[in-house]
């Protein structure tokens, strides 16, 4: 099972990430708290170990744009919220903000990932979903499980048998990346299922 910390803004959070070895690093490029822009992005992914796939997230932004972050290796992986997804000559991950089963809709991206429903924001709003919604998923595409994961109920997380557990706002202390928390959450999911 992969870990991916989501919501990096500062060498410091990209230095937590590569001391504690995660599979993902998500840069988030659209509207929120943790947004950074595309120079920002290039010095954290140069900062970043390379064995570490940087995430770009996508709410509806030009393809232009997402294509210059994957062409200049800004990016290695683009995951698209909103009602627009593109081709890309990278992996690629669709959101879906879950009400219901009926949320998930066709994709032709590699994975896709789910998130919380909270009206008016598109992602990483720190609150949960119900996880039984997942078993209704009979697509054969492997899944990212996002919103309001942290050390209190990832055990439950890793349950529900995602290929990747997606992290942002629980793997924070008053609003910024934690250390102590990364590497708990890197521990617990090393004896949960890491790497299974």
């Amino acid at each position: 099972m992969k870990l991916k910390i989501c919501g990096l803004m500062t060498l410091q959070d990209v230095d937590y990430v590569n001391q504690a070895n995660t599979d993902y690093a998500g840069f988030v490029f659209a509207k929120s708290r943790v947004q950074i822009d595309f120079e920002n992005a290039k010095l954290l992914k140069a900062a970043l170990n390379p064995k570490i796939k940087a995430v770009g997230v996508f709410v509806d932004e030009s393809y232009d744009f997402i294509k210059k972050c994957v062409d200049e290796k800004i990016v290695d992986v683009v995951q698209f919220h909103g009602d627009f997804e593109y081709e890309m000559p990278c992996e690629t991950i669709r959101a879906f903000r879950m009400r219901s089963a009926k949320d998930i809709k066709p994709t032709k991206c590699d994975f896709v990932l789910f998130d919380a429903f909270k009206e008016g924001e598109a992602g990483s709003t720190g609150g949960m979903f119900d996880w039984n919604i997942i078993r209704e998923y009979d697509n054969k595409k492997p899944f990212f499980l996002a919103g309001g994961i942290n050390i209190l109920n990832i055990k439950e997380a890793i349950k529900q048998n995602p290929y990747c557990i997606d992290i942002s706002s629980g793997a924070e202390e008053n609003g910024k990346k934690s250390l102590k928390k990364i590497m708990e959450i890197t521990m617990s999911l090393n004896k949960g299922g890491k790497n299974v």
